[in-house]
């Protein structure tokens, strides 16, 4: 009697052992945000909800902005007699670096919005209004020479919010870095020529 208890007791416990095990290889798909792409937001934030993966690669702007002529090359994107309006860094960090930057261009009586992200250029068929000056990367302060410039203040409310990423937005004459967890947002505004921040009203 004892052997066949001792019997079913090993059977049950083979049979659970061989249910988790099934149970921990039967996994779905990933959510498309590990999958990497981009959709429109209705937040006012930005012209794009990023859902890129977190660990694609991060690049300065002006690496982003310089493959251009490349992916114009290419024939995929034409950007001729066009003017960069605003721009837009999407998981920024600390080091002022973003997974995915997009350019708001206009010209030849049209808007266009580019977005750089894993090495790629992709033309976004987004509605937008966009700033009627002109944004003149290189007579502003880089993103990441605003962030080297003013690390403790960003990364400060960085660690406050417990997030390390930021979203940025740049017109002709102003960064704004937002700074965001699940409950709390935050926004820091610098002078583009300068770096310097901006006091809150």
């Amino acid at each position: 009697m004892a052997s066949r208890v001792r019997y079913a007791a090993l059977l049950l416990v083979f049979l659970l052992l061989f249910s988790l095990q099934a149970g921990c290889i039967s996994f779905g798909p990933p959510p498309t945000g590990d999958q990497g792409s981009l959709q429109s937001t209705q937040t006012g934030e930005g012209p794009i909800q990023d859902i890129t993966s977190r660990n694609a690669p991060k690049v300065s702007l002006e690496d982003a902005i310089g493959s251009l002529p490349a992916a114009e090359q290419e024939g995929s994107i034409d950007t001729n007699g066009m003017t960069i309006n605003e721009v837009w860094g999407y998981g920024v960090d600390s080091a002022g670096l973003a997974r995915t930057w997009v350019l708001g261009m206009q010209g030849a009586g049209k808007t266009t919005l580019l977005a750089y992200s894993e090495g790629e250029w992709t033309v976004l068929d987004l509605p937008t209004t966009l700033p009627q000056e002109e944004v003149k990367i290189k007579e502003l302060v880089s993103p990441q020479d605003l962030f080297r410039q003013n690390l403790n203040t960003i990364v400060k409310e960085m660690n406050r919010l417990r997030v390390g990423e930021s979203d940025l937005t740049l017109d002709q004459d102003t960064y704004q870095i937002a700074i965001h967890s699940a409950l709390e947002r935050s926004t820091l505004s610098f002078n583009a020529k300068t770096g310097e921040l901006i006091p809150s009203p």
